[in-house]
């Protein structure tokens, strides 16, 4: 189930982005606050999901595999929506974080649920 709601956090942090530099477009200004507001109430829907899996494993795991996991996958599809230039030193630093994250879920007991 835990993978389940790490889908999900990550789908919602990912789409709570994807508004908020949709509503940064100049040439469309009537987008700041609808997608600002839309952008928030996903963001907001999301720390409700990560309390859920502080519920279901380690704390310090869920917020490093949640909150990495996102940063993740909002670094690599935004670069790919919005055609954002990522430099090797910037692919280095997210490619890291993705090790830290591997590291931090290996390096936990099996029995550190809840936590």
């Amino acid at each position: 189930m835990r993978y389940l709601w790490l889908a999900i956090f990550w789908a919602m942090q990912l789409t709570a982005h994807i508004f908020f530099k949709g509503g940064t477009f100049p040439d469309h200004p009537e987008r700041k606050v609808p997608f600002f507001i839309l952008g928030n109430i996903l963001g907001a829907g999301s720390v409700w999901i990560l309390m859920r899996l502080y519920e279901l494993m380690n704390v310090n795991v869920a917020l490093a595999i949640g909150g990495g996991g996102a940063f993740f996958v909002v670094q690599i599809v935004l670069a790919i929506i919005f055609r954002s230039q990522v430099t090797p030193v910037m692919a280095i630093g997210i490619l890291a974080i993705a090790a830290g994250m591997i590291m931090v879920g290996l390096g936990t007991p099996a029995s550190a649920a809840g936590g």
